[in-house]
């Protein structure tokens, strides 16, 4: 099984009487049994969460205890329960045993010196008053004085040197071992408020105590820069993942990416738009022509027309009488002059009626199509249609320097795709980054709705 959450292996553990438990090494997560908790959790209030189940791979819920004051992550499916790092501590405190883990109803009582076990349990020493900022202090939200995280929905901001700050993630970290000297009393179930603001490639993270609130910032820096001024040997270990405060690599780019294919784009345009406007797009032929089912000869000539001016496409446009019927075109465009002929043709088809009430058609009976590069001379068409008409009647239009739309848009389409690839790599990029905040913009459970 891998940990809901770092998805680093979990490793198995006896702790108490047959009871196993599955703890994460990296983030220091357990997955208990809701059999093997010896404290009685009742849980209200459950929500989706944004991990799955490490035994079942569904996705889990996260529910509130203790009125609010611990969050916990379950699968009612496999009736498993997840505590991150800290909150086994945490629940201690709430629930005055200090051995959680064995079978329900095995807990041992409460000291005398707490309260019964109607009362409400203490929460956590509540943060200072927001009258604190007058005196010097950050102010706290109202609603960081509980357990629960409402900075997922409000989403802050705070503004610092000119710099916007975007709500990361707000926890409450507990001590669970202290080794070495500090400048205070530090003690093991020590908890804190912390909330984490990011403006990549900086960091700004609050503390918040009984006593004080303290802000501290941060700037990331790479692990080739840390190798080098500890003159480190070999090269550092691989990335994995992004920091909270990592720069995304594309947002350096992607404005001047965007900003050359705007250029590309109005260059695109205005070369179209010059020859759009110097284009002539001038009728040079139209004829008709009939061809009956019992003509032995079905092949047509239209008189001489001539194409005047440089060098451009011709427009033609093939109109027919087809009525539930088909018909192929087989054309050519021949050089009165030199009889060189250039061969081309269409398939046409049209077909209607009514069906549930409803009618339908399909195909249709003329069709536009282009003859490239054709220089100036005298020219005139021979047309042999088959058919399955009784009575096939045709006209033919041809329209010399006729500009084609369809040829700057694929040239824009072109265009937009370095600035398209580039714009996803940003995309991925952050959201990589906010997956492991309070803000995912993409989740689990959302990739299995998807499926």
């Amino acid at each position: 099984m891998s940990c809901p959450k770092c998805k680093a292996p979990l490793e198995s553990r006896e702790i108490s009487d047959g009871v196993v438990v599955h703890n994460c090494p990296a983030c220091f997560g357990v997955l208990y049994g809701v059999g093997d908790v010896a404290v009685p959790l009742k849980l209200i209030g459950a929500k989706p969460a944004r991990f799955d189940c490490p035994r079942c791979r569904r996705p889990m819920e996260t529910a509130t205890a203790y009125d609010g004051q611990i969050e916990i992550d379950r699968c009612q499916a496999c009736a498993v329960l997840w505590f991150d790092a800290g909150e086994i501590q945490i629940l201690r405190k709430l629930s005055g045993v200090e051995n959680i883990a064995g079978k329900p109803g095995s807990a041992e009582p409460p000291p005398a010196a707490l309260p019964a076990a109607s009362a409400s349990p203490s929460p956590l020493p509540p943060p200072p008053s927001p009258v604190a900022a007058k005196e010097g202090k950050a102010p706290v939200p109202p609603e960081m004085e509980g357990a629960q995280n409402k900075d997922a929905e409000r989403a802050p901001t705070v503004t610092l040197d000119g710099r916007v700050y975007q709500h990361f993630q707000s926890c409450i970290p507990v001590t669970t071992a202290v080794l070495g000297e500090f400048p205070w009393v530090a003690k093991v179930g020590d908890a804190a408020r912390m909330r984490d603001f990011i403006c990549p490639p900086y960091l700004l993270s609050q503390e918040v105590t009984s006593t004080e609130s303290v802000w501290s910032g941060g700037e990331y820096i790479e692990p080739e820069e840390v190798w080098a001024a500890f003159a480190l040997p070999g090269a550092p270990p691989a990335k994995i993942g992004v920091a909270a405060a990592q720069p995304n690599p594309w947002a350096g780019e992607l404005p001047g990416i965007w900003r050359t294919f705007a250029l590309a784009a109005a260059v695109c345009v205005g070369v179209y738009a010059y020859f759009a406007m110097t284009a002539s797009g001038a009728p040079v032929y139209d004829g008709s022509f009939s061809v009956a089912a019992a003509d032995l000869e079905r092949s047509r000539v239209g008189e001489v027309f001539e194409v005047k001016g440089r060098t451009s496409n011709l427009q033609v446009l093939i109109d027919t009488n087809l009525d539930g019927q088909w018909a192929y075109v087989s054309m050519a465009l021949i050089d009165a002059d030199t009889d060189q002929a250039l061969d081309f043709g269409r398939e046409l088809s049209y077909y209607h009626g009514y069906e549930d009430g409803e009618s339908w058609s399909e195909g249709g009976r003329y069709e536009t199509f282009y003859v490239p590069s054709v220089p100036a001379g005298r020219y005139y068409l021979r047309v042999e249609p088959e058919t399955d008409a009784p009575q096939l009647n045709l006209r033919i239009s041809v329209k010399r320097d006729v500009p084609l739309t369809r040829v700057p848009l694929i040239a824009l389409v072109l265009l937009l795709l370095p600035a398209a690839w580039a714009g996803m790599r940003h995309s991925a990029f952050e959201n990589t980054r906010w997956m492991e905040s309070d803000h995912p913009r993409t989740s689990s459970g959302d990739d299995e709705d998807d499926e």
